[in-house]
């Protein structure tokens, strides 16, 4: 596969070889994930900004798509559109181009948001379903947690509360092991993983709360390592599947934020960084745009929404 790469910079860093893949400065970039067969053509947001990136590996094309609200994930569907992670949606954007209202907070919990509120990090599970994670805008309030979207669109439900920032999530290569993070309790937990649902919640990792870096973002590899990124961190850190800390990638931006592995051969991770946001700043001329690194290891295709 050759990848054309336009407005590329390369960066000669001591762990990995890093690239700027698109320019495009986001306040808070979020949320890469990869489509089409041949899962080239990625997207991302820019939640605060309120848009939808995407570019495609092979060809180099670009595009951009506008929300009406602040856009926090988007994720594939099976009949060529997309899930869109609206502040109060989530919405199913067809393939002509309408919107379609789902369930959301407000029939979950029975009523309105009780502070502002939008959704956070969110992927498509195993059986089919959504799980979606919660940002209060750094308001301390205990209705941040985890919410579940059936796997046929039609009810929303609250999995959990109390968290800090539910966060970064994905699955072990067997789909028998749920990873989530809570980025301001400086946590990632594990739970058992089974046709839809979670269960024996416990701590893998605390991390330390000295060093005022915060995982966000992630994603696991076929070899069920975790990629997490790490806000306030200008890193990516890999974790074994015991949790031990095997390596670590390090970026000339403060704030990285997410990745996921793209391209045909899923070796191509993804990485968006931000520009900041609730009081922090960066001001290195490279913050906010997105960059690849081409790794040895291979990733894992995300599922795919069927309704």
């Amino acid at each position: 596969m050759t990848i054309t790469w336009a407005h590329a910079r390369t960066l000669e860093l001591a762990m990995a070889h890093i690239r700027v893949w698109d320019g495009r400065k986001c306040h808070v970039g979020e949320g890469p994930v990869a489509l089409g067969a041949n899962h080239s053509k990625v997207h991302w947001v820019d939640i605060l900004n309120n848009k939808i990136y995407w570019r495609d590996l092979m060809s180099d094309e670009s595009g951009e798509i506008p929300t009406t609200e602040n856009v926090s994930f988007v994720l594939p569907r099976s009949n060529g559109g997309l899930v869109i992670g609206n502040a109060h949606g989530p919405d199913l954007l067809n393939p002509d181009g309408s919107i379609h209202r789902l369930p959301g907070r407000v029939e979950a919990d029975g009523g309105d948001d009780p502070l502002p509120m939008r959704w956070n990090d969110a992927k498509v599970g195993p059986a089919g379903e959504i799980w979606l994670g919660t940002s209060s805008y750094g308001a301390s309030t205990d209705r941040i947690g985890l919410h579940r979207l059936s796997a046929d669109g039609s009810s929303m439900q609250r999995v959990a509360e109390g968290m800090g920032l539910s966060n970064g999530l994905d699955w072990s290569p067997d789909g028998r092991l749920f990873y989530l993070v809570d980025t301001t309790e400086l946590l990632l937990y594990v739970y058992d993983y089974q046709a839809g649902e979670i269960s024996n919640q416990r701590i893998a990792l605390h991390f330390d709360p000295e060093l005022k870096q915060y995982p966000d973002g992630m994603t696991v590899d076929s070899e069920g390592c975790l990629w997490i990124a790490f806000w306030n961190g200008s890193c990516i850190r890999r974790y074994s599947p015991e949790f031990e800390l095997i390596e670590t990638m390090e970026f000339p931006v403060k704030f990285v934020s997410s990745c996921a592995f793209v391209g045909e051969d899923l070796r191509t991770l993804v990485v968006t960084t931000s520009t900041g946001d609730n009081g922090w700043h960066d001001d290195h001329e490279l913050a906010g745009m997105t960059f690849v690194i081409e790794t040895d290891t291979k990733g894992k295709a995300p599922y795919v929404f069927g309704s």
